[in-house]
């Protein structure tokens, strides 16, 4: 997590003030209300002021009592969003789990793990195994969003393995809990969003557009509320494809696709802007 008080006290000690540091950068509403409120912006508006300010992230981070440790897990998390995979490889080599001694960020670990065992090396066995530590692991809480990673991560192999009822056991339980996850930083900003997507397109691509939507319609609010547009673009076209499947009006179908297209231009997120067009043609045939 993000030590705010630090990142103050090191603008301070530097002798810049919220002008001069995110001038080019982002508003002064942006960084006062990541100062004031803890309202995280983008990961990369974060990553032009650590520079501005000639810091790296473990510096201002309070997740682990290693710093180095902290500076990695956090590095390997955003590189999957960008599908960096043999630098992601690189980083955990560089990771002893004997050195990690909190609790969270052995959890943390296992799901690195899971996720490029998953994504990655496509080994299901080998993701199920670290998913499974994060599963059995004592006095996690129910909401912990690790928990919650690792049950995503059990449900899509088991869909992808055609066993649906499993998959869907997993997924129940993310409905449950996913609403009370307290979201406090960018990074489980990313985390949570993830999982929405995931568990809406799974529940619209069996016709449970109840949960399906509901899902949707949350991870958007999240979204939105966080700065964090990365996912917008899955998200709203998901709801564009339920809208379809479900007959309802053209208008509120067509701005949800032409939404997943906005957005899925800003991330340059090709496969999404295709998907999207297409189903606009097919809209408007």
């Amino acid at each position: 997590m993000i030590n705010i008080e630090k990142f103050i006290l090191i603008r301070k000690t530097k002798k810049l003030s919220q002008t001069e540091l995110c001038h080019g950068i982002c508003t002064q509403s942006t960084l006062s209300k990541f100062e004031n409120n803890g309202q995280v912006p983008s990961f990369k508006i974060l990553k032009q002021l650590w520079d501005r300010m000639d810091i790296e992230v473990g510096d201002i981070m309070t997740r682990s009592d290693n710093k180095q440790i902290t500076h990695l897990l956090f590095e390997a998390d955003f590189l999957f969003i960008n599908f960096d995979y043999a630098k992601i490889l690189n980083i955990l080599s560089q990771i002893d789990p004997h050195d990690l001694k909190r609790d969270e960020d052995k959890v943390h670990y296992h799901f690195l793990r899971g996720q490029y065992a998953l994504k990655s090396d496509r080994n299901d066995m080998s993701a199920l195994f670290y998913f499974n530590n994060i599963l059995t692991a004592n006095n996690l809480p129910k909401n912990d969003i690790y928990r919650l990673l690792a049950l995503n991560g059990c449900s899509q192999i088991y869909a992808k393995q055609g066993e649906t009822e499993k998959a869907e056991h997993y997924y129940d339980q993310i409905l449950k809990t996913i609403m009370d996850v307290e979201i406090t930083n960018l990074l489980t900003t990313m985390h949570i969003l993830a999982v929405l997507c995931d568990a809406g397109e799974f529940y619209g691509e069996r016709k449970m557009y109840r949960e399906s939507n509901s899902l949707l319609r949350y991870a958007y609010r999240i979204g939105i509320d966080h700065h964090a547009i990365f996912y917008m673009a899955r998200i709203l076209l998901r709801q564009g494809i339920n809208d379809m499947e479900q007959a309802k009006k053209k208008e509120i179908t067509s701005q949800h696709l032409h939404d997943a297209c906005a957005f899925a231009r800003i991330n340059r997120n090709h496969i999404t802007l295709n998907k999207a067009r297409k189903l606009l043609k097919q809209l408007n045939a």
